[in-house]
């Protein structure tokens, strides 16, 4: 019975978990993660639920590569989007600040465009302002502590817009290592699919080599078991000429009666001969009978050798479907 509150949020999160531990998200992880509660009805209900919307197919155990490659691609999804943000952030704080270093070095400049105009009006009119001289000197020191005040704001931006600059290239530089590390796994697990796949191709096709070898020694045994039927054929034949001559044999005995002796000593040699005749008849009926025991097992041998072939061609349709929907793309 499942708990009470159980819900598909809980199963997501159960799975998520899983998934990122780099465990198989399977029905049983699931029910321990959630404390041995809720049926497995109901959390393969919300799983296919949650495969339906995701558009996504969870593997049986055994396929980790799978997740790990999914984990791999949420990480690095997850990297470059905070790393993005902080770059934009970085990047508009830099334009921002060199905006307003911009402003205040145009104000600067226009500042010092009024000093020099007020210098020169101080220059022209100096004869007439002697006791106003020392009052302009120092308003003018001042404007020049100031400027190099503003000037040293200026320098002092530029040095915070380099290391902004330095931060934003290490952390591109990050984000381009760990694109290289999912291609690099990525290349891994398909080299590994592939292997997969040859093993499965060379040992259908060894099963196919051995089948036609089976049926070509079956083909061999019927053409035996052929000749002894024609063979026992024959010996029947032969032992039903010998039965008449045998009667003919006897008739003559009881009309002959001179020729008795040598009816019987005929007679003995034809019983003989029949004797003979007989055992090479059971002879023959028991290498048919062996024929066909033997035919019978490789009968079954070729049974079992099918079944193999038909197994082994069930897992490398599965395998190829599994690779297909692993890399839909491939």
């Amino acid at each position: 019975m499942a708990r009470a509150g159980l819900s598909r949020l809980d199963i997501k999160r159960a799975r998520d978990s899983l998934l990122a531990q780099g465990q198989h998200p399977s029905i049983d992880a699931i029910r321990i993660a959630l404390g041995n509660t809720g049926s497995k009805t109901t959390i393969h209900r919300y799983l296919k639920e949650l495969e339906d919307e995701e558009g996504a197919t969870l593997k049986r155990a055994g396929s980790t590569s799978d997740a790990i490659l999914d984990l791999v691609g949420r990480l690095a999804a997850r990297l470059h989007e905070e790393a993005q943000s902080v770059v934009d952030q970085q990047v508009a704080a830099a334009a921002a600040q060199r905006q307003q270093v911009r402003a205040e070095a145009d104000k600067l400049a226009a500042e010092l465009a009024t000093l020099r105009g007020e210098l020169a009006q101080a220059h022209t009119t100096l004869s007439d302002m002697q006791a106003a001289h020392s009052d302009a000197q120092a308003a003018l020191q001042q404007r020049a502590l100031e400027a190099e005040r503003r000037a040293q704001q200026v320098q002092d931006l530029t040095e915070r817009l380099t290391e902004h600059e330095g931060f934003r290239r290490s952390l591109e530089e990050k984000l381009q290592h760990a694109h290289q590390a999912l291609e690099h796994f990525r290349n891994a697990s398909k080299e590994q699919r592939d292997q997969d796949a040859r093993r499965h191709e060379q040992q259908v096709q060894q099963l196919q080599v051995e089948l036609r070898q089976a049926n070509q020694t079956l083909i061999v045994k019927q053409g035996e078991i052929t000749q002894l039927n024609k063979d026992g054929a024959r010996l029947v034949a032969e032992a039903g000429a010998a039965a008449k001559r045998v009667r003919e044999l006897e008739a003559r005995g009881e009309q002959v009666q001179t020729e008795l002796s040598q009816a019987k000593a005929h007679q003995a040699r034809t019983e003989a001969e029949r004797d003979a005749l007989r055992a090479a008849m059971q002879a023959q009926t028991e290498d048919l009978t062996a024929t066909r025991t033997e035919r019978e097992q490789m009968a079954a041998e070729l049974a079992k050798l099918t079944a193999r072939l038909e197994t082994q061609q069930l897992l490398l349709t599965d395998y190829r479907t599994r690779l297909g929907l692993a890399n839909p793309a491939g």
